[in-house]
């Protein structure tokens, strides 16, 4: 019964170590009425059905399009039309097996900044 409570309890504690705001990444800043183009990799391959993106602001000017059957490879490109920062929220289902701490629901969060 106690090694019950101590694996609980190392549970919970563990799991407050792993909670927290994500991690913005930030890709090379863009100019404002000029073509921008990026290459990326999300971390893990998702399935088509289940991949979203969310782009702040909505009217940017600026697309993610997954170039692979996979859905990890993907390109960010267009021309910006609004001198804000571009806010990317990626969020996707992962195909297959994921760490320990994982989820298979998975959100990558990306910025641009837009310079003039």
């Amino acid at each position: 019964m106690m090694k019950n409570v101590f694996i609980f309890s190392a549970a919970i504690a563990l799991s407050g170590c792993f909670a927290g705001k994500h991690k913005v990444q930030a890709l090379p800043d863009a100019e404002l009425n000029k073509p921008y183009f990026i290459e990326l990799r999300t971390k893990y391959a998702a399935y088509p059905d289940y991949f979203r993106v969310k782009m702040d602001p909505p009217n940017s000017g600026l697309t993610v399009t997954p170039t692979n059957m996979w859905y990890n490879k993907l390109n960010i490109s267009g021309t910006p039309q609004t001198k804000q920062d571009i806010k990317i929220e990626i969020s996707y289902y992962v195909r297959g097996a994921v760490g320990w701490f994982e989820s298979m629901d998975q959100k990558e969060f990306y910025q641009i900044k837009v310079k003039e």
